[in-house]
């Protein structure tokens, strides 16, 4: 039943698939121009895709990974050390307020998060309960913060948010000099926030994969100041606009949406969509449909806007080495996308995707069935594919360290669960204690 628990993208009681990107970037060190004239929709016709789900299912990306976890649950405490703590009780109501009491699990001294800038931090999850460390002198940390089991971590320059997804349905934001929860946004049940950006100094851009929305977050509180619909970009019944991955470059916000048909395994009739919004206020410019299904993230490299994507699963949630699933460039003038690798080069679909834009490489999770996610490096120039050997289930989390020229791996490996590190062509664990939860999020503090 565990192996199943990553892989759906769409049921309220089903199991849900692990949203894709856990490392948003921002490319303002790439910016780019971008004609403001809306083009006219492409047809999809040419391009549809018969759904291989029997099931009807409700909204999108959801998932049940225990059976409780589709309550909700508060996520202010800090965690003790143990693997076998017990969640919130769902019972209580959840407030912004209710992080301001949370205690710290270890009273060991450790280096403030401010020494520490540029470290990586890792959400663990065992499908029961979840927590949030941080790597100190190339160990994990002792403390640890309590969050939902599916929570996916993202840096927003000096921030550092947690996206409580489905079964908590939070917005969280740490205290990195506290090291525990500064504030907690809650939103309606299967919202599911998918990722974070940064809109302005003080203020965020929140993208909800369940109600078709995008909406602007106030740092200083969670306060929601502005909200972008998406629903016409599900234009199938049964679809959800879904959108997966936020990316900034100059002062446009760029949103990728899969637009998943509920169902198991879930249907997507139609390709995936990159739409631009004005960054300050949301104003859409303009639309691109891309060739590939089911889009998992997008990374700026050297001007260009790359999207990888997972595509279509078969019966048993595996995906096939084959030309539906890949890795895209985006013509942003020309408004067309082209295909840099696809799935037989890299073995399957993409369901992980960060770039070491220095040296123009990808490194991708390929998502074959659950418990085998290799780990491939991508040379975007010569398109050659290579294998990196050490980790065999890339299920917990990919994030570049550009500063350090580092990439982090989260490894869940079924009896071996641990972070790795890759550079100069090696792979070394990260020093953990035993009551670490596996790997499930990661991302760089810049």
């Amino acid at each position: 039943m565990k192996k199943l628990l990553s892989l759906l993208v769409a049921s309220s009681f089903a199991f849900y698939m692990q949203a894709c990107s856990d490392n948003a970037t921002s490319a303002s060190d790439d910016e780019i121009d971008l004609a403001s004239s809306s083009s006219e929709a492409k047809s999809s016709s040419s391009k549809k895709v018969k759904s291989s789900s029997s099931k009807k299912v409700s909204s999108s990306s959801v998932k049940a990974k225990s059976s409780s976890s589709s309550k909700k649950v508060s996520s202010s405490s800090i965690k003790q050390n143990s693997s076998s703590s017990k969640k919130t009780s769902s019972s209580s109501a959840k407030a912004n307020s209710s992080s301001s009491s949370a205690k710290l699990s270890s009273s060991s001294a450790e280096s403030s998060s401010s020494e520490n800038a540029g470290t990586a931090y890792v959400l663990g999850s065992d499908y029961q309960s979840g927590e949030l460390r941080w790597v100190v002198d190339g160990e994990l940390s002792t403390k640890s913060i309590q969050l939902n089991q599916d929570s996916k971590v993202v840096s927003v320059g000096e921030n550092i948010f947690v996206l409580e997804r489905f079964g908590a349905d939070n917005v969280v934001l740490i205290d990195l000099k506290e090291q525990k929860i500064k504030w907690q946004k809650s939103f309606e049940a299967n919202d599911n926030p998918s990722d974070v950006v940064k809109a302005s100094d003080s203020e965020v851009w929140v993208g909800l994969e369940g109600p078709n929305k995008i909406v602007k977050v106030a740092i200083a509180d969670g306060e929601i100041n502005k909200t972008i619909k998406t629903d016409d970009f599900a234009t199938n019944e049964g679809q959800f606009a879904n959108v997966v991955d936020l990316e900034v470059s100059g002062d446009t916000l760029f949103a990728l949406f899969r637009r998943a048909v509920a169902g198991w395994p879930a249907g997507y009739p139609e390709p995936g969509l990159l739409a631009m919004y004005k960054l300050n206020d949301g104003t859409l410019l303009d639309t691109i449909w891309l060739d590939k299904f089911d889009p998992s993230a997008m990374a700026f490299a050297n001007g260009k806007l790359y999207v990888a994507s997972a595509g279509q699963y078969d019966a048993s949630g595996a995906t096939l080495a084959d030309d539906a699933r890949g890795i895209e460039v985006v013509d942003l003038e020309k408004k067309k996308s082209t295909v840099v690798v696809d799935g037989t080069k890299l073995g399957g679909g993409v369901s992980a995707f960060v770039i070491d834009a220095k040296n123009n490489v990808a490194y991708a999770a390929i998502y074959k069935n659950y418990g085998s996610v290799p780990l491939v490096q991508v040379d975007l120039a010569t398109k050659k594919v290579k294998s990196i050997s050490g980790v065999s289930d890339v299920e917990g989390g990919l994030a570049f360290d550009a500063a350090a020229g580092t990439l982090y791996i989260g490894d869940r490996t079924y009896g071996s669960e641990a972070v790795y590190v890759y550079k100069a062509d090696k792979v070394s664990k990260l020093d953990a204690g035993s009551d670490v939860l596996p790997p499930y999020s990661i991302t760089i503090l810049k």
